[in-house]
């Protein structure tokens, strides 16, 4: 039979050899959370999602992101774009800024309830999973060139999405899109796509600029006084966020999200 001492003296230390566990976020320093889904593709096919985008598919990522307002995470933004989640924090990580939890936690929760809404939504039974990675940005600019960033990510997978889907439709084997693909310019596949009958600057919006997610504040009468209230809105019909309304739009959450803290 081991002694109690001996016990502890023999596994008081294991957990010395987690080494990532005290690795953190430098305290208050705003940052992005991004998520790319796993292996999405494959996944689109399994539940039969429409070509080349489906707007059921996008309800489902922005459902997804939607949960972290609930369950008090409170991320100042979450940005959808293509098969990803951004989500900005400002001054306020979640457990303490400690990495291992962030990007396990957060990517756990989000993967859980896109694999329900898959269900709700397409009334499919499939496992989804994204991968995890944080993105400090020190400043508010930095925070606005990261989202004109993966916006113009997203600009780019819309463009190919559209040319994968037509040329698949003019029965181009996988390999030949992708040789097609990787030696045209933008000018040029605009120009291809606009002879098929496709005008990618006239897409629905939410497909070539991503959707925001964000609290908002609102006056409510409550007997006799006005108070503040939030609410969680969903913008499909974003501007570029390199233009003066994109700017604009961005500042007003941000400005919104440090009075709420304030509060």
């Amino acid at each position: 039979m081991i002694k109690s001492d001996t016990y502890t003296d023999k596994y008081r230390n294991w957990s010395k050899h987690e080494i990532f566990s005290k690795t953190c976020i430098p305290p208050e320093t705003p940052f992005f959370l991004r998520l790319d889904g796993w292996k999405f593709r494959k996944l689109s096919e399994a539940i039969k999602a429409e070509k080349p985008f489906d707007e059921k598919f996008a309800k489902c990522l922005v459902s997804s992101g939607k949960i972290l307002f609930t369950k008090g995470f409170s991320p100042a933004l979450v940005y959808v774009a293509s098969d990803e989640i951004n989500i900005l924090f400002l001054n306020a990580a979640p457990f303490r800024g400690r990495i291992e939890k962030v990007n396990s936690v957060l990517a756990s929760l989000v993967s859980s309830a896109f694999t329900l809404n898959l269900h709700k939504f397409f009334n499919k039974e499939n496992v989804a999973a994204f991968d995890s990675r944080i993105v400090v940005v020190s400043t508010d600019e930095k925070t606005m060139e990261y989202l004109a960033w993966r916006q113009m990510n997203n600009w780019r997978n819309h463009n190919n999405a559209y040319a994968y889907w037509v040329f698949h439709k003019m029965e181009y084997k996988p390999s030949e899109i992708s040789k097609k693909l990787k030696g045209l310019k933008t000018e040029e596949l605009h120009e291809i796509m606009f002879k098929q009958g496709v005008n990618l600057a006239k897409t629905p919006q939410w497909q070539r600029r991503g959707i925001l997610v964000y609290k908002q504040p609102f006056l409510r009468k409550v007997e006799n006084r006005f108070v503040t209230r939030w609410k969680i809105n969903e913008n499909w019909k974003l501007p570029l966020f390199t233009s003066g309304d994109g700017v604009k739009l961005i500042k007003q959450i941000l400005e919104w999200t440090r009075q709420k803290r304030k509060k």
